[in-house]
């Protein structure tokens, strides 16, 4: 008797072909519509082809490997499956239909007899395996999801505050991820401009984009550090489309002159990732006379986002991602001082200012930009284990190493902002995790209506001083006054 089971189950939907093959195809995302599965992880570079290998970690505890031995673009693809408790081989057939897409998975599972006899006992169990897979594919790509309302149990936790802080290690990241739905929007062709995109959460949310198919603008200041990135990224996600932009984001200069070669260039800017961030300890002063925590994440940021703005309202869709610190939750934004020149300094109090002054900003664009279509978030990528935290925070990072997220794990609500259908519904809210979060827990870090004013105002003079022709004609005043 044989010990061959197949199962042929098809759907459905009302999307483009060429949409439902690439989001299928990268099959490491199989664990948004598979129940089954834990975890995806693609195991070889580029795009999907012969040769693309995965691991698929399932919620019972085994893996299985995956291989794509047949490859046709927008037709099929023929993967043969190897694990300890059976071997396979899985067709996906797509064609285009009158009323959008039609998928047919076809699996011929070879089972040990004990398996198969037990299978034969009981047919329904694999029919059901096969029909809730595919449900689960179908509801991914009609992608009809709302974005997650408020929680009171998560704003409240937040408040007492130990009940909230265990959210931002892995073990929170973990906790939320169950509750997640798919993205499977379509982004080949969008155009993400991402700030501090050469290590850590910036690098981490640039790759994961350029995986999804978008054409990505990292922004570095190191050129030899930013094209090797790029290269390896070209390498690592088969996607060409990705570009080097030099740019210092704490002088105001380089961030003039790199929003001038973006409206040069003129091509619409879909996503805007406002990553770029450091700690300084102690104070330190740009070229340009700034402090610099409050230049490089709150008014370099400023800068950016205003003289992008027409390029973001050309977009269908855009969406401006700023990310932020937990530390905001302890500090208000000190209008009269945001320069840290007041009192003894303190890098990490700075840092947590400029975060606040950044959600002031998230909240305010997201008023003001609303006409435009603009949807304005900002995240919190939780503790994550990467180079700034390590060298800024040395006995932080020590004391909680074994808690600390991925920088892959960090980055996943940036790109859920950046890319999702649902996250482009809702705007000037804080995020941790694709979960609301309050932006304040303590009515002592409230700023005023007043204060907020005068934030946006000092903002406003600043990048107005500091427009090239501006910053020209001050030096030349100078040099008048001292010669």
């Amino acid at each position: 008797m044989s010990n061959i089971i197949t199962l042929d189950e098809s759907i459905v939907v009302k999307r483009p072909l060429h949409e439902v093959f690439s989001y299928i195809s990268e099959f490491s995302r199989i664990d948004e519509w598979d129940p089954g599965v834990a975890r995806g992880h693609k195991l070889t570079n580029g795009v999907p082809a012969v040769g693309s290998e995965y691991r698929i970690d399932m919620k019972a505890g085994f893996s299985l490997h995956y291989k794509i031995v047949e490859f046709e673009t927008d037709k099929r693809m023929l993967m043969e499956v190897d694990s300890s408790l059976f071997t396979a081989r899985e067709e996906i057939l797509f064609a285009e239909t009158a009323s959008g897409t039609s998928v047919r998975y076809i699996a011929n599972f070879n089972f040990p007899k004990a398996l198969a006899a037990a299978n034969r006992v009981y047919p329904a169990a694999m029919d059901r395996v096969g029909k809730t897979t595919m449900e689960g594919m179908k509801k991914a790509l009609e992608d009809q999801f709302e974005p997650p309302a408020p929680s009171r149990k998560l704003a409240l936790a937040d408040k007492l505050v130990l009940p909230g802080i265990w959210r931002f290690t892995k073990l929170g990241y973990r906790s939320s991820r169950k509750r997640w739905k798919p993205v499977s929007a379509y982004l080949e062709n969008r155009h993400a401009v991402v700030t501090g995109a050469t290590s850590g959460v910036g690098l981490a949310a640039a790759k994961e984009l350029a995986e999804f198919g978008a054409r990505i603008t990292l922004v570095a200041r190191d050129r030899s550090k930013a094209e090797s990135v790029c290269a390896e990224l070209r390498e690592q996600t088969g996607n060409p489309h990705i570009q080097v932009e030099l740019a210092d984001m704490s002088i105001m200069a380089d961030v003039h002159a790199l929003a001038e070669r973006l409206l040069a260039a003129g091509q619409p800017v879909d996503m805007l990732v406002n990553n770029a961030g450091a700690l300084f300890n102690p104070r330190q002063q740009t070229p340009e006379g700034f402090e610099k925590s409050f230049a490089l994440l709150l008014l370099g940021p400023y800068i950016l986002t205003e003289r992008l703005r027409p390029l973001l309202a050309a977009s269908e869709s855009p969406r401006v991602v700023n990310v932020l610190s937990g530390g905001m939750y302890s500090q208000k934004i000190h209008v009269d001082d945001l320069q840290s020149q007041r009192g003894t300094y303190s890098g990490s109090v700075a840092y947590a200012r400029a975060k606040r002054g950044l959600m002031i900003l998230t909240e305010e664009w997201a008023d003001n930009w609303a006409d435009d279509g603009i949807a304005v978030n900002a995240m919190h990528p939780g503790w994550a284990d990467t180079p700034g935290v390590e060298n800024s925070l040395p006995g932080f990072y020590r004391a909680t190493r074994k808690f600390l997220r991925s920088p892959e794990e960090g980055a996943d609500t940036v790109v859920w902002l950046a890319a999702s259908t649902e996250a482009g519904k809702v705007s000037g809210k804080f995020w941790l995790d694709r979960e609301q979060h309050p932006s304040h827990i303590l009515r002592r870090t409230q700023e005023t209506a007043q204060e907020r004013q005068q934030l946006l105002q000092t903002l406003q003079e600043l990048m107005e001083s500091t427009t090239p022709a501006n910053a020209k004609a001050k030096a030349t005043k100078r040099g008048k006054r001292s010669a």
